[in-house]
C-alpha cells in the first residue's frame, strides 16, 4: 500500500492558514490550507520557479470569504517540496542566451529539440501525477483548479488526464504551447534567461528577481517597493535556482498540449492579460479556442501576474466561475471574450 502521511502546523505566513509537510511515495510536498472544511475545494497550481506564496494572502482570503477551501502548495523542485538531484548537462551545454534562445525558438516552432534523455529529469505529465498524489495524499476526490503560467499547463493535464479530480477547471496567464505562438518579448525573455547571480549575493539576485517581474508584469501597476519586499521575503525562505532551470525544462520536454485540451469537458475559465509579455494574448486566445467548453477574459492593463489592484478582481471572477456547481451567485465583473 501507498504510504502518505500529513503533518500539520500553524502557517508563518498567513494567520488564516494552516502549513503541512505531506508526503506522498515519491516526494515531500509543502501545502497550506484555508478556510472551513465543509466547502468547496480550490485547488491553485503556481508557475515555472514560482513558490506557493505567489498566490497572495489577499487572493487565498478572498478566495475563502467567498465560500471556499483554499489549498496552494510548493510544486516539486521549488520552495519548501522535495528538490531532485539530477546532474543537467543542458546547462552547460547551453548557457550563452543565444543558444537558449535557439532552443526556446526550436520549441515554439514545433520542431525536435536537440535533447538526450539524460537531459530531461521529468516534464509536465510528471507534475500532474504530483498534483494528482497530492490530492490522494489529502484525501481529496475532485476539486476545482486553477493554474497559472506553468501551473495552468499542469492543470490542464490533470483535467485531462484525470478527469475524476477536476470540477471545473480556471487558468490564468498560461498556454498550450502549441506551435507557432508567438513568443516572449525579447526583453522578457533575457530576463528570464539571465545569468543568476553568485548565491552569496543576495541584493543581486533579489534585483535580478525585480527585474524580471517589471519585465513581464503589468507595466501600470508595478510597484517596485512591494515587489523587492516579497522578493526578499521569498528569497529568505527558499533559493533553489537549480530546480527553476529543471522546471523550465520540463515544459520544453513536454511540448504541445493540443491533444490534451481536446480532451479536456470541464467548464473552463481562461484569464489572460492583453499586456502579457511573457505569453502573449495570442496563446489565450489558441488555448480558449482548443478547450471546447472554455469561456475567455481579456483584461486591458492585465501582464503577466496578479497586481496587487487587480487581485480582489481576479479572484472574484475565478470565484464566480467555480460557483456555477455551488450554489453562489453572481457575475462576471468583466466581460467574456468570444473565442
Amino acid at each position: 500500500m501507498a504510504n502518505y502521511k500529513v503533518r500539520k502546523k500553524s502557517s508563518k505566513y498567513a494567520s488564516f492558514m494552516q502549513a503541512y509537510k505531506v508526503n506522498t511515495p515519491k516526494y515531500k510536498f509543502y501545502v497550506e490550507r484555508g478556510g472551513e472544511r465543509d466547502k468547496p475545494v480550490i485547488l491553485l497550481i503556481m508557475g515555472l520557479g514560482a513558490q506557493s506564496l505567489a498566490w497572495s494572502n489577499l487572493f487565498c482570503k478572498r478566495l475563502i470569504e467567498s465560500g471556499y477551501h483554499v489549498i496552494r502548495f510548493d510544486n516539486r523542485d521549488i520552495g519548501k517540496s522535495s528538490k531532485l538531484k539530477h546532474k543537467n548537462s543542458l546547462l552547460k551545454k547551453n548557457q550563452p542566451l543565444n543558444k537558449q534562445l535557439k532552443l526556446i525558438s526550436r520549441f515554439k516552432l514545433g520542431l525536435p529539440l536537440p535533447l538526450n534523455t539524460d537531459d530531461i529529469p521529468y516534464n509536465l505529465y510528471a507534475m500532474a501525477e504530483d498534483v494528482n498524489q497530492l490530492l490522494t495524499a489529502l484525501k481529496i476526490e475532485s476539486c476545482h483548479v486553477l493554474g497559472m503560467s506553468m501551473g495552468g499547463m499542469i492543470a490542464q493535464i490533470l483535467a485531462a488526464n484525470y478527469p475524476h479530480r477536476v470540477q471545473k477547471l480556471g487558468l490564468l496567464a498560461t498556454s498550450n504551447n502549441q506551435p507557432f505562438l508567438p513568443p516572449p518579448h525579447l526583453q522578457a525573455l533575457k530576463a528570464l534567461l539571465a545569468p543568476m547571480p553568485n548565491k552569496k549575493d543576495t541584493k543581486a539576485i533579489i534585483e535580478k528577481k525585480v527585474e524580471l517581474l517589471r519585465s513581464i508584469g503589468s507595466p501600470a501597476y508595478f510597484n517596485e517597493y512591494t515587489t523587492r519586499k516579497h522578493a526578499a521575503i521569498l528569497h529568505n525562505r527558499k533559493f533553489y535556482p537549480k530546480g527553476v532551470t529543471r522546471q523550465l525544462l520540463a515544459i520544453l520536454a513536454t511540448g504541445s498540449l493540443l491533444t490534451i485540451d481536446q480532451k479536456i469537458t470541464q467548464p473552463t475559465l481562461i484569464i489572460h492579460g492583453e499586456k502579457d509579455r511573457l505569453l502573449p494574448p495570442a496563446h489565450a486566445r489558441a488555448l480558449a479556442k482548443a478547450i471546447t467548453h472554455a469561456k475567455l477574459q481579456m483584461i486591458p492593463e492585465l501582464g503577466h501576474d496578479i497586481p496587487l489592484v487587480l487581485t480582489r478582481y481576479l479572484a472574484d471572477n475565478f470565484a464566480i466561475h467555480f460557483a456555477a456547481y455551488d450554489d453562489i451567485e453572481g457575475d462576471s465583473i468583466y466581460p467574456l471574450t468570444k473565442k
